[in-house]
């Protein structure tokens, strides 16, 4: 079987994550709690825009703070972030071109599935809209029915994205032919997620992964 593996926020959609949850939270009742969330990652962005740390780094650290976000919601609550991140903010941010791949690979009966390092509740909803046989994200901690504000998972991001797509594909009991599979993702940090196939397709990547795929002859679509 062929698998086709996608990355989500700036491959299949632009709008990240993390801005919808502020901006979710803002409207709830917790503009404060977004504004400090947003400021402590100020530091690292800074560094990562001096060249001293990596966007890998501030994308951890991003993705590993966004449960603080929804800390305490029980999970009625949460669900209704959930919703509206992935369903309001996330999905009419479409990459039409992209998704018309995703599309084309399911009408060929390739195994279509979403690996990101989003949180997995979001995750999951945006796999439930497009149909995807399967969906790998962050997990986030759980505790007497609230939201402890944490993640329950190593961030799925650079060989933690290669591993859990791995485990994705054999949870979902499929005997893949990974030389003949496809992966689409726009990040340096997805770099060990795209080297698991044989067509590994960089979207709108930033620049060095746009040099390495130029490099390597992968197929490139977009560019900054």
């Amino acid at each position: 079987m062929i698998a086709a593996l996608f990355d989500i926020e700036g491959t299949l959609y632009t709008n990240p994550m993390g801005r919808g949850f502020i901006e979710y939270a803002s409207s709830n009742g917790r503009r404060l709690r977004a504004l400090v969330y947003y400021v402590s990652l100020m530091p690292r962005y800074l560094l990562c825009k001096l060249a001293i740390t990596s966007e890998e780094s501030l994308n951890r650290l991003a993705i590993g703070r966004m449960p603080w976000l929804i800390q305490g919601y029980d999970l009625q609550q949460a669900e209704a972030a959930f919703e509206w991140v992935a369903d309001s903010f996330i999905l009419p941010s479409g990459r039409q071109s992209v998704l018309q791949l995703w599309e084309d690979h399911r009408k060929l009966g390739h195994l279509v599935v979403i690996v990101s390092g989003g949180l997995a509740p979001c995750v999951q909803r945006i796999g439930a809209h497009l149909k995807a046989a399967g969906t790998a994200g962050t997990e986030v901690l759980v505790r007497d029915g609230r939201y402890a504000g944490r993640v329950a998972s190593p961030v799925v991001i650079a060989r933690e994205k290669a591993s859990r797509a791995l485990a994705l594909v054999s949870q979902l009991a499929a005997d893949v032919d990974w030389a003949a599979s496809y992966a689409y993702a726009d990040s340096l940090h997805d770099l060990a997620f795209l080297e698991l196939v044989g067509h590994p397709v960089a979207v709108h990547p930033d620049k060095v992964l746009a040099h390495i795929a130029l490099e390597r002859g992968w197929q490139i679509i977009g560019g900054e």
